[in-house]
């Protein structure tokens, strides 16, 4: 079967992804490999998500077929012509590329142990399923359904993350299921981070992912709420990066990294809490730069962490802390 390049990968996570395209080669070879390629597999499942000219249930369709090739991709080329044509109308030409190339990427995956494919196929089953809620993430009404999608999209990814590096290092493996719900915090704080972002353009658009209307007269107020709530995550998800043992040190440089440029994406909201346009908050080169090289040098530090989680937050970010293991436990489907 044909098996994508490492090479070939990291153009494609370069494209369609400038966050994990920068930390994901932090990581320890085999875990940059596997995690490139599980968030290759997640972006196709999105990109037919995302396909406006497809109804809620020939995506449904789509989705359950492309996961299915994870378990035998005996007729997977036929499938890939299929879904390209339904999708390139709604997706970029980068995207469109990826989707092309589905058999090679499906090639690597079949090319890692079974345990790895394993952990990859739960998260794509469980991602696909929760995608095909359209309908209910139409009507996001509370917090705690908001926690449900954010779980779906990207707190699966945190348990998927948090069992690969498991599989990979031995001293992480006896504390897998401690860990877990902590994982699930580090994926939802991301996908809050994310949606918050770009909030402000998503209601112009008449689409919210926030219980928040255009015309709530406390609008910007439950938008400080949401901020505070993906700041506990971002705290809660700091203190799992902690236990992480010194001697992966790569491992923590990618949690640190991309949990730390989440922190100071939330400093720039709240200190700008009239922003309309998501790049009026957006990061800049310098800072990445500069949490990089911190954390090369001190990311086996956990002093340094503390003291560098107080500069990404500054003084005026207020968390919401939660029970991680009450929120794991309402969203997560990966033990069921």
């Amino acid at each position: 079967m044909q098996e994508l390049t490492l090479e070939k990968q990291q153009y494609y996570l370069e494209t369609v992804s400038r966050t994990f395209a920068l930390t994901i080669p932090l990581l320890p070879k085999d875990l940059e490999d596997w995690i490139g390629n599980s968030y290759l597999l997640c972006r196709i499942i999105d990109t037919i998500e995302d396909a406006v000219y497809l109804d809620k249930e020939l995506k449904k369709i789509h989705m359950e077929k492309f996961v299915g090739y994870l378990s035998s991709p005996i007729g997977i080329e036929q499938w890939t012509a299929e879904i390209c044509e339904l999708v390139k109308s709604s997706s970029n030409e980068h995207e469109n590329e990826l989707m092309a190339d589905i058999p090679a990427v499906v090639g690597r995956y079949y090319s890692y142990p079974q345990e790895v494919q394993t952990i990859q196929r739960r998260t794509v089953t469980i991602m696909g399923k929760g995608m095909s809620q359209i309908e209910r993430w139409s009507k996001i009404d509370s917090v705690d359904e908001v926690d449900h999608y954010c779980y779906s999209v990207a707190g699966v990814v945190g348990e998927l993350l948090m069992s690969l590096f498991a599989y990979h290092c031995k001293a992480m493996r006896k504390d897998l299921d401690e860990l877990l719900p902590y994982a699930v915090c580090f994926g939802e704080a991301l996908q809050l981070t994310n949606i918050l972002k770009d909030v402000w353009d998503d209601l112009k658009r008449g689409v919210t992912w926030l219980p928040i209307k255009n015309d709530d007269p406390d609008r910007d107020e439950k938008v400080r709420y949401y901020i505070s709530l993906a700041y506990g995550h971002c705290l809660d998800t700091m203190e799992f990066i902690k236990r992480i043992p010194v001697s992966e040190l790569g491992i923590r440089k990618f949690c640190l990294l991309t949990n730390a440029m989440s922190l100071m994406t939330l400093k720039n909201m709240q200190a700008k809490p009239d922003f309309k346009d998501a790049k009026e908050i957006k990061i800049t080169r310098s800072d990445v730069r500069r949490l990089m090289i911190f954390y090369k040098l001190l990311g086996w530090c956990n002093p340094a962490i503390d003291y560098m989680t107080s500069k990404c937050s500054g003084s005026e970010l207020q968390p919401i802390r939660r029970n991680v293991k009450e929120v794991c436990e309402k969203v997560s489907f990966w033990k069921k």
